[in-house]
């Protein structure tokens, strides 16, 4: 009898389960435990690490930018970038906090800042099962400090909603980005050069000229090609009798003429040194979205542009000459729609080693094909959406009536630019929101604190920015 009470309690016994599931509970309640404590230290860890890393960073850059214009000399170095490290991370005295600097070096032969940083980070839940309680978190930055060889294009809005107080804001923030670009320069050593492409629903191109041919009000163009020949002998770097054929009216004698509309001398020459779009041939290869140069195919004058809708701002082709700059800056006068991307195209001519040839020596773009320190900026300013186009249509209303399309060109001109290694700098003053979504798609993508769009709204924004462009162009590149 005792014999079977003992067996039936052992048969209960072995079927009882809720012990067993308890155990296993406790077991996986502390693997969970410690699976959420490791990934809170990881994560702690990682915001760390980018703390630190987006300081130094910072601090490096600014040490480089200080020693490549003077501000600062070698044996201050150190103590200007553990200055401004601490001043980055947020804290007063490196000394008593839990940063510190591990290593500055500044090699003055490769003209490099090399700086190394780590935080003494607490763990909270990894020292379970070890003997650890700290965990040094570290991050290393280095950059360069070299004069290497700039050129920048400046591309501002002259049209009529730029009158006023903005222009004069406009002319103060330029005229500052002038003045610390060329910064660097140096009596004996030129390396950074300007340009300045001012436009509304047109840009005068001044000095490129003889580049520009009289075209008429269609949608598609065959331009001619310059010669340079033929400008040598008569002024004019194509043949009269080329348009003649183009857009010519002839009558049943074969006597031709051109139409009363078509803004042309009798010479075949453009009544002003404006142009307009380039446009895409109706057969054959197109240039429109290139920085071909003349041989190629000249630049539009489109007849729709009015007789005298030409601006009176010029281009200034690449100049280290501060006060020519200035100069041109400050007779900026407005006037007239919004034709951006005729801007951006005419800014890209005259940083293009394509454009070398056709310009004078000392305004000859670099090649960066052959010139690995060489590098080229534009920078695009707007106030308003861009409303005025050319090249695509036949209408007879174009002007501040065709924002559609200019944006399509400005898309595409703005990813061209950038495919040639061209680095695009946007600024939209004072601007709505579709205006800012296009300059934002034109700019070139953010490169960890190097910011590419920017969007002032005050004159003393507009200045800022233009500094902080200019001060991101010398701060040379992260190179770790």
């Amino acid at each position: 009898m005792t014999t079977r009470k003992l067996a039936t309690l052992c048969r209960e016994f072995k079927r009882d389960e809720g012990g067993n599931f308890a155990i296993t509970f406790a077991f996986a309640a502390v693997a969970i435990f410690l699976s959420v404590g490791l990934a809170v230290d990881f994560s702690r860890s990682i915001g760390t690490k980018t703390r630190i890393n987006n300081a130094l960073d910072s601090a490096t850059l600014a040490t480089a930018r200080a020693l490549s214009i003077g501000e600062i000399t070698r044996p201050q170095a150190d103590a200007y970038l553990s200055a401004l490290f601490a001043a980055n991370i947020g804290v007063d005295n490196l000394a008593d906090s839990k940063y510190s600097i591990d290593n500055i070096t500044i090699d003055p032969v490769n003209q490099t800042v090399t700086a190394s940083a780590s935080y003494d980070q607490k763990l909270l839940f990894m020292q379970v099962g070890t003997d650890k309680s700290t965990q040094v978190v570290g991050s290393l930055s280095a950059s360069s400090y070299g004069q290497s060889d700039i050129e920048i294009s400046m591309v501002l809005d002259v049209t009529g909603s730029m009158g006023g107080s903005r222009i004069s804001s406009l002319k103060a923030a330029a005229k500052l980005g002038v003045e610390e670009l060329l910064k660097v320069n140096t009596d004996t050593d030129e390396h950074i050069r300007i340009s300045l492409v001012p436009y509304s629903d047109s840009v005068n191109a001044g000095p490129l000229a003889k580049y520009v041919y009289p075209d008429y009000d269609e949608s598609k163009s065959n331009a001619p090609v310059f010669s340079a020949q033929k400008f040598n002998d008569t002024g004019i770097g194509y043949e009269k009798d080329f348009l003649l054929d183009q857009y010519g009216e002839c009558n049943w004698s074969g006597s031709c003429w051109f139409p009363s509309d078509y803004k042309i001398k009798n010479d075949g020459s453009s009544h002003d040194s404006c142009a307009t779009d380039r446009k895409a041939p109706s057969s054959g290869k197109s240039y429109q979205y290139s920085d071909a140069n003349p041989s190629k195919g000249m630049i539009s004058r489109d007849s729709r542009l009015p007789k005298y809708g030409c601006t009176s701002s010029e281009i200034v082709l690449l100049s280290s000459d501060e006060t020519k700059l200035k100069n041109a800056i400050s007779g900026l006068s407005t006037g007239g729609c919004t034709a951006g991307h005729i801007g951006l195209q005419w800014a890209w001519y005259t940083i293009s080693k394509e454009w070398a040839d056709y310009v004078p020596a000392a305004s000859k773009p670099g090649d960066m094909s052959t010139d690995d320190e060489l590098s080229k900026y534009i920078i695009l300013m707007t106030d308003g959406a861009f409303n005025t186009a050319y090249a695509g249509t036949n209408s007879s209303r174009v002007g501040c009536r065709k924002s559609s399309l200019s944006k399509t060109h400005t898309n595409a001109l703005c990813n061209a630019v950038k495919g040639s290694n061209v680095k695009i700098f946007t600024i939209g003053f004072q601007t709505s929101n579709s205006a800012e979504s296009l300059l934002a798609a034109c700019a070139s993508p953010d490169e960890g604190q190097i910011t590419y769009h920017y969007e002032p709204d005050t004159a003393s924004e507009l200045k800022a920015t233009y500094e902080a462009i200019a001060n991101t162009i010398q701060s040379l590149r992260l190179i770790q």
